[in-house]
C-alpha cells in the first residue's frame, strides 16, 4: 500500500530483479455513462520502460521523464508539443492539483480473472474536485510488469511529495486491471454562486457519471528509446493559458492510475 499522485489518473511502470530494463506496454479501454443514454468510450495506451511513461489517447500523447524532471504533451496531428516541469508548477500545476483526489481501498474478500491475469477486488471511496465518488477495483500483482509499475508509482510520489499534487490516500499494489467508478457531480468551481446553484439544480435530478476502465492487453517489451521523445518535425508551442493543447490536461478521468488520461 502507498501513496500515489491520480491522473495521469491512470493515470497508467515497471521494475524487478529480473527486468529492471524491460518496457511495459498496457493498453485499456474506459467507457464513461453520462446519464441519459449518453455514453462516450476512449482507448488508451501507456508504454513505461524505467522511469520514463508514455502515454497516448485519441487526442494527445504525454510523456513524462521522472529522471529529467519533464513533460511533453503532444499533439500528433498538428505536431506541436509543450514542454512543461514534472511536478508541474504554474497554470499547468494548479490544473493538475485540482484532478488530484482522496482515495482509500479496503479488500472486500473477492477475486476474479480479467484479460487472463488473477487480480484480487477492492472497494473504495473518495472525492476529487469536491465531488464524492465509489470506486470498485480488481488488481493483479500477477500480470506482465506488475512489479515495475508499482515501482514507476513509488518514485512518482516521491517526485510529487510535498506538492499540491501529492494524492492523499492509499491503493492497493498491482495493476488495476478493472476500475469501475461512480460520480455524483454536486461541485462547480470556478462558477459564480449563482451560476453554481443553477447548475446544481440542474444535475440534482441526473443519474450520476459511471465510468468502466478494463485493462485489455498488457505485456512487457524492450522499448527503444526514441518512444519516449518528441518525434523529429514537432514544433515547440507556448503553454496556452487555457491549458494544454485542446484545452485539456493530463490527468484522469478516473480517480487511479495505471494509465491517466492526457484529456
Amino acid at each position: 500500500m502507498k501513496k500515489i499522485a491520480a491522473t495521469f489518473a491512470a493515470l497508467v511502470i515497471f521494475a524487478g530483479a529480473g527486468a529492471a530494463y524491460a518496457g511495459v506496454v498496457v493498453t485499456e479501454q474506459e467507457v464513461i455513462d453520462q446519464g441519459g443514454g449518453q455514453t462516450v468510450t476512449r482507448n488508451r495506451t501507456v508504454m513505461i520502460q524505467g522511469n520514463k511513461q508514455k502515454m497516448v489517447t485519441d487526442r494527445a500523447q504525454v510523456v513524462t521523464d521522472l529522471d529529467s524532471g519533464t513533460m511533453y504533451l503532444m499533439n500528433a496531428e498538428k505536431k506541436q508539443y509543450i514542454e512543461v516541469p514534472f511536478p508541474p508548477k504554474g497554470p499547468m500545476g494548479q490544473m493538475m492539483a485540482q484532478r488530484m483526489s482522496t482515495l482509500s481501498f479496503k479488500k472486500t474478500g473477492g477475486s476474479k480473472t480479467v484479460s487472463g491475469y488473477p487480480c484480487v477486488e477492492y472497494t473504495g471511496a473518495g472525492s476529487m474536485m469536491g465531488n464524492a465518488y465509489t470506486v470498485n477495483g480488481c488488481f493483479s500483482t500477477k500480470a506482465p510488469g506488475a512489479g515495475a509499475f508499482d515501482a514507476f508509482q513509488k518514485t512518482m510520489a516521491a517526485k510529487v511529495k510535498g506538492t499540491s499534487m501529492a494524492m492523499e490516500g492509499e491503493v492497493p499494489d498491482g495493476v488495476p486491471m478493472q476500475l469501475d467508478s461512480t460520480t455524483k457531480i454536486t461541485n462547480f468551481p470556478g462558477m459564480s454562486p449563482d451560476q453554481a446553484a443553477k447548475l446544481k439544480q440542474m444535475f440534482a435530478s441526473r443519474p450520476p457519471v459511471v465510468s468502466k476502465t478494463t485493462v485489455t492487453q498488457i505485456a512487457t517489451k524492450d522499448l527503444p528509446a526514441d518512444t519516449f521523445k518528441v518525434p523529429a518535425g514537432y514544433t515547440k508551442q507556448v503553454m496556452p493559458m487555457g491549458g494544454p493543447m485542446g484545452g485539456g490536461a493530463p490527468g484522469a478521468s478516473a480517480p487511479v492510475a495505471p494509465p491517466k488520461s492526457p484529456e
